[in-house]
């Protein structure tokens, strides 16, 4: 996890630790409240950029890999993420999840 990604969790959830600890010193409830409305925007903001940071990773290090494949005969598997070469991506619907470097299959 990288920096960014930490300090919006560690900020998110104290945030809504201290909203919690507010309601259990019986301060009034609106005040409460409103760290929880802060505190719960940041922990889902938190857990969508750490999903899309892991996405974009994984799709980094596919693209570093090489391409063995017989029938494209692409030397990087960038080219046939680039050109959508079937004989040799995996997709999912629409979207590429990865690269087959298997001449097997």
């Amino acid at each position: 996890m990288d920096n960014t990604t930490r300090y919006m969790a560690m900020l998110g959830i104290g945030t809504i630790v201290f909203g919690i600890s507010l309601f259990v010193l019986h301060i009034p409830v609106r005040t409460a409240i409103v760290f929880f409305i802060l505190g719960f925007p940041l922990v889902l903001l938190w857990l969508y950029v750490d999903t899309k940071s892991k996405q974009q990773s994984t799709l980094s290090t596919i693209t570093k890999q090489v391409c063995i494949c017989q029938i494209c005969k692409h030397e990087e598997a960038k080219l046939c993420l680039e050109r959508r070469c079937a004989c040799c991506i995996m997709m999912k619907g629409n979207s590429v999840i990865g690269h087959s470097i298997n001449p097997l299959q």
